[in-house]
């Protein structure tokens, strides 16, 4: 059986680098409700929306990680724990 050829017309395009404040902002944006407040769910959407291949698995974790209160939302003053999750796991790519 002979490779398989690489179609070089694929459209994969990179990520764009995204510093600190950029991927807090992309997660701010996602407060579907405005709430000042980030679900799960929308966790899961802000790290789809990064690129992520297992959003729901790597929402949960930023959740685990980062929910001081154990409220299971991440508050405004939680976020910077949810950025420091993010670029830790390859998503900040340039500062």
């Amino acid at each position: 059986m002979g490779r398989i050829p690489f179609n070089a017309g694929t459209s994969y395009k990179p990520l764009p680098p995204i510093n600190e404040k950029q991927l807090r902002d992309t997660f701010q944006k996602y407060d579907s409700n405005g709430d000042g407040l980030l679900s799960k769910a929308e966790l899961e959407n802000a790290f789809k929306s990064l690129g992520s291949h297992m959003p729901n698995w790597r929402a949960r974790r930023a959740l685990n990680h980062a929910d001081a209160n154990g409220d299971k939302f991440i508050s405004l003053e939680e976020l910077d724990e949810v950025v420091k999750y993010a670029a830790k796991h390859g998503y900040v790519l340039g500062k």
